[in-house]
């Protein structure tokens, strides 16, 4: 359904679009899924045994929301919807009749900037503003159609928005944007970045053409994707993660559904649950793994209001919202299933114990149209990988993290990763990577004696932001469920249907790595690339075999990482250059 945020409205009339022959009204800067989710729509294709698929990342990641425009396979949730445009469920493979040809002109473009920056979420903006003040030559490509990243999530170009009535968020976002802007920085939307190749060329793919860009510098700030413990019905359409729920909200002004249960570990459940219901959304419970904040260590608790009294005021707003709303909350509790045939129709939590296991007889079923879930973020470590950055896994959380500096410098010569690319760390740790990388740039490129000065004040900034996350994360800690609400048949990878059952028979035989697992099984040949069943199987194999993995073990990415039209690579590269010279090392 549609919903309504404080200082936004509509700008500019509707119009329609096609979807299995069914009229669907929508409005400038609409993506498909949220005109289809506003229409009503949940189900926008199948997966490999028939059932229904819709979204669930809601930023471009796991592919389940494909669909068919004309004969072109597409994500719904990153792209823009199109008057009278022809769309069709997406099918679990696509169809031999679809075309392998490509509208992109046939000779790919080239720049060379000092610096290129991918992703314009608080840690690319920051940089950019940073680096294009310095006078270097700075280049922004985004996925989005917009600037924020998942953080600062602006609505889209269909509204007008008083920025003096919208929250905080909208506003800091917005300004920062202008300021990357005005310093001089080029941003180039609607960019898929589908590989990065030695030292620093990176490919990207727009509507427009195919471009490979060759800087000095190369910033990868691409973020973090939600990662989520299967439970029995996750794969139902209505089942989506929090950041999903939060962008067709803050993005589109579109509501998930009219009824929903918001659940996992953290404060971003509370606030997306603060903001949905302050659209009109009818939300039936929190459900929170941690205990409840008032029962944390009183250092934790001291360490959140003395590094981030703002953000520990605004989080106390939010859950004393909820209270007013008589919303409730369930700390100590836990999703266990999501019920319904073609799409959600009910949620099914638990209390847990010490160790985050349901308790027996504590079950309790919510009726809602949507689930909406998060336990924490997964860095979108893809690209930095396929250019050999150092990465470490934690196989006692399931978390991975960048080896890199305070400002996200690499073991790679001239690549910098920053923000949450490179481990889960807050907007605010991430405006301070981002801007220290790009003092980094300038002293490498362009020296100043002004860097000095404002990297030691940057500095101190990011030890009190870090401060704050290390006490954040104390107040609720809670060990994560990884595979252990799965039932026998619940799929553990997602785009291939590999249910647990299946992968502890392989782990009972001759299977006891990554790669005869997945030549058993597929798990992690989907859509998403491995990159939400990865870590899942990484867990299931420590408590199996007992093992530690670490990223060696791991699928290698390859590129693409990002889907895109075959047509593009086969096409010739300038007069001489052809797809091959993407693999030559440079001078750079």
């Amino acid at each position: 359904m549609r919903a309504q945020t404080n200082g936004i409205r509509q700008r500019g009339p509707t119009f329609q679009f096609r979807f299995e022959g069914r009229s669907i009204e929508a409005r400038k800067g609409d993506t498909i899924a949220s005109a289809l989710i506003a229409a009503g729509v949940l189900r926008f294709g199948t997966d490999r045994q028939g059932a229904g698929r819709g979204v669930f990342c809601g930023m471009g990641v796991c592919g389940d929301c494909q669909v068919l425009v004309g004969d072109r396979t597409r994500r719904a949730c990153v792209e823009p919807a199109r008057e009278n445009i022809a769309v069709f469920r997406g099918p679990a493979h696509v169809p031999t009749q679809c075309s392998t040809t490509s509208n992109h002109p046939g000779k790919w473009r080239e720049r060379r900037p000092d610096v290129l920056i991918v992703g314009a979420g608080p840690a690319g903006l920051s940089a950019a503003r940073v680096a294009a003040s310095a006078g270097l030559d700075v280049v922004v490509v985004d996925e989005r159609l917009k600037t924020g990243g998942q953080y600062f999530k602006q609505p889209s170009d269909g509204f007008d928005v008083d920025f003096s009535k919208v929250d905080a968020r909208f506003a800091k976002g917005h300004e920062l944007a202008l300021q990357a802007r005005d310093a001089g920085a080029e941003f180039i939307f609607g960019a898929a970045v589908w590989g990065t190749f030695a030292p620093n060329r990176v490919a990207i793919l727009t509507d427009e053409h195919t471009m490979l860009i060759d800087p000095q510098r190369l910033i990868l700030s691409p973020g973090a994707y939600e990662r989520t413990p299967p439970v029995p019905g996750w794969t139902l359409p209505g089942f989506v993660t929090t950041g999903a729920a939060q962008t067709l909200l803050r993005a589109n002004q579109t509501a998930v559904a009219k009824r929903v249960l918001v659940a996992g570990n953290g404060p971003l459940n509370l606030q997306v649950a603060h903001e949905l219901v302050a659209a009109g959304v009818d939300v039936a419970a929190v459900v929170e793994l941690a205990a409840a904040p008032h029962t944390a260590s009183p250092s934790a608790l001291l360490g959140i209001m003395l590094n981030g009294p703002q953000l520990a005021l605004a989080g106390v707003a939010h859950l004393a919202s909820l209270r007013w709303k008589r919303v409730p909350v369930r700390y100590r509790h836990v999703l266990v299933a999501a019920k319904g045939d073609e799409s959600v129709q009910g949620a099914i939590i638990a209390r847990v114990d010490a160790q985050g296991r349901p308790v027996a007889g504590t079950h309790e079923t919510f009726e809602v149209d949507a689930i909406c879930v998060n336990y924490g973020f997964l860095p979108q470590s893809q690209l930095a990988r396929s250019l050999g950055c150092h990465f470490r896994y934690d196989n006692d959380t399931g978390e991975i993290d960048a080896v890199r500096g305070n400002d996200g410098r690499t073991n790679i010569a001239n690549v910098f990763i920053v923000g949450d690319a490179g481990g889960l760390g807050g907007a605010p740790v991430a405006m301070n990577q981002g801007t220290l990388a790009a003092l980094s740039v300038i002293a490498d490129l362009s020296p100043s004696s002004a860097v000095l000065a404002t990297r030691s004040r940057c500095e101190r900034s990011l030890r009190r932001n870090r401060r704050f996350q290390k006490a954040l994360w104390q107040v609720y800690d809670a060990p994560f469920p990884a595979t252990g609400l799965a039932d026998s048949e619940t799929s553990i990878c997602r785009c291939e249907r590999v249910s647990k059952r299946a992968i502890e028979h392989c782990l009972a035989g001759d299977a006891k790595s990554f790669g005869p697992v997945k030549r058993a099984t597929r798990l992690g040949m989907g859509r998403c690339q491995g990159r939400y069943c990865t870590t899942l199987l990484a867990s299931l194999m420590h408590e199996t075999l007992g093992d530690d993995c670490n990223m060696r073990d791991f699928f290698a990415p390859r590129v693409p990482v990002r889907p895109m039209p075959i047509a593009q690579l086969a096409g010739s590269y300038g007069e001489a250059l052809t797809p091959v010279d993407l693999f030559q090392t440079g001078d750079k």
